[in-house]
């Protein structure tokens, strides 16, 4: 823990939401129904209705302990339920009234166990807090078992630890010896599994013991989803309360904006997430599913008793909490939309109003200059006849005329299709990232590490795509470290477009 101090830990206690569900009265009850419905569903968000109908079922099947809510909700003196307790009291027996009232009482700033909001579509959704996300990791790690996994997990220590050292080394000497001794060992592998006619495998203990730490690890990241959204949730928070200063102008809201975009992209949370989701997204392959069902496949074989079906939808629960943060980067940006557009419409209302106060003042004026009341200042601006005003944002659209053709239409009446007709559809193309950062790879082993630009990498690889691949290869470099944009040097970089050389000048990306 990066903090110890006493002061630390009291604060802990006393704010945070996952402690205070521990301290509560009924925490076991709350704690069941929300590990319940979320957490042992994998249920990312619920609508606000349907989790009021589970909890009124769940309150009926636990008579017996409802007083202990009632006194949670007697107790609490945050959202007024302490005030109205007793006019409401009669009504609980109503169990579906009993359920609303405990839903926004955990949704209630005091208690914050969940937290509920509109979706795109408008509807009233509810997911756990992050505070409440770490308490449930926190019960599933204290869990007794009698199954301790100490093999599997000092082998992922292992593995990581030598992965690290691999990837550290800048030696490209002690490199290539690694890659040797590694290219060794599955020679031997390769020698031995040939002249005995078998592939040695793990048991049936060891299958399950790195299933459950995989699984353990995966709802650990699912959980840990919960935080990254708070995260950019702070960020909206902090933009009113810029919004919010006297002197705020549209510019210090959007350079600050813009700075912190930047500064959450370009941290260590911001790097990994968008390594994360760039696989994800991208992995039209299915590569996890595939792996998935397969390990699942010879466990089922070799009777390790795994019955547990979460991993079989991990990459499904995965791309939904990743997209619920992109979601979320959405709406900061789609909110941020609206506050500029409503300064700029407070502009506009103030300029007509303006504009209207002048009118009705000359109005006044005009007269008295014309009866001789009141002198006209001699610097002031006298315009004779009408104006020539001239207001290009205010001319209709003049369309060009159009006339129509009454001649007989002819009718597709072939039952066959001519190929040449769906041309453009078999010639559709997209650009495949995973090619690109392969060709990089390549080049770069052909370098022994050196750097180079990408005009030298397309000598060898050249643009298959177009204007398109180049694009591409400028998209990437926002993403990694690994590619820098030297906006202050250019190079030419060539390819073919229908037979003819085209010549493009961009700003050199440098290889690192």
């Amino acid at each position: 823990m990066h903090n110890t101090s006493a002061g630390y830990f009291s604060s802990l206690i006393a704010q945070d939401a996952g402690m205070k569900l521990l301290r509560s009265h009924a925490a076991h009850l709350t704690i069941s129904f929300l590990y319940g419905t979320f957490r042992e569903k994998h249920v990312q968000v619920i609508p606000s209705g349907e989790l009021e109908s589970q909890l009124a079922v769940f309150l009926q099947e636990h008579r017996n302990e409802e007083l202990l809510l009632d006194e949670e909700m007697g107790d609490d003196s945050s959202v007024q339920f302490a005030a109205d307790f007793s006019a409401k009291k009669e009504l609980f027996n109503d169990l579906q009234i009993k359920a609303k009232l405990l839903v926004s009482l955990w949704c209630s700033d005091e208690k914050a166990y969940i937290r509920r909001y509109h979706s795109a579509e408008g509807i009233p959704v509810v997911e756990l807090s992050a505070s409440v996300e770490r308490l449930f990791t926190w019960l599933e790690n204290s869990e007794p078992t009698q199954f301790v996994g100490t093999e599997s997990r000092f082998q992922n220590i292992l593995l990581q630890l030598r992965d690290l050292k691999e990837h550290t080394t800048e030696d490209p000497a002690a490199r290539i010896a690694e890659l040797r001794e590694a290219q060794r060992k599955i020679d031997e592998e390769i020698r031995e599994i040939k002249s005995t006619g078998r592939a040695q495998t793990y048991s049936a203990v060891q299958i399950r013991e790195r299933l459950e730490s995989i699984s353990r690890s995966s709802r650990e990241l699912l959980g840990d989803f919960r935080q990254i959204e708070d995260n950019f949730r702070s960020i909206l928070q902090e933009i009113y309360r810029e919004q919010s200063e006297v002197e705020a102008t549209r510019g210090t809201i959007l350079g600050y904006t813009l700075d912190t975009n930047h500064k959450m992209r370009v941290s260590p949370q911001g790097q990994t997430f968008s390594s994360f989701w760039d696989f994800i997204s991208q992995d039209s392959d299915d590569e996890i599913g595939t792996l998935v069902n397969a390990i699942l496949d010879s466990a089922e074989t070799k009777d390790t008793g795994w019955s547990d079906t979460f991993l079989t939808h991990l990459k499904l629960y995965l791309y939904q909490a990743g997209h619920k943060i992109v979601e979320q980067n959405r709406v900061l940006t789609d909110r941020i939309n609206r506050i500029l557009s409503q300064q700029e419409v407070n502009e506009r209302r103030l300029v007509t109003q303006l504009t209207a106060d002048i009118k009705k003042e000359m109005l006044v004026y005009l007269p008295r200059v014309d009866s001789g009341a009141a002198q006209v200042p001699p610097d002031f601006l006298s315009v004779e006849g009408r104006p020539e005003l001239f207001f290009p944002q205010a001319r209709y659209p003049v369309f060009p005329l159009q006339t129509n053709d009454f001649t007989e239409m002819h009718r597709f009446d072939e039952q066959t299709i001519d190929p040449s007709s769906l041309r453009e559809l078999f010639t559709q193309f997209y650009i495949d990232e995973k090619v690109l950062q392969k060709h990089a790879a390549e080049f770069r082993s052909g370098k022994n590490g050196g750097q180079f630009t990408l005009a030298e990498l397309i000598t060898t690889y050249p643009v298959e795509k177009g204007l398109a691949e180049i694009v591409a290869w400028y998209g990437m470099a926002e993403h990694t470290d690994r590619m820098q944009v030297l906006p202050d040097r250019t190079d030419v970089i060539q390819f073919n477009r229908n037979g003819s050389v085209v010549s493009v000048t961009v700003p050199r990306m440098l290889f690192v």
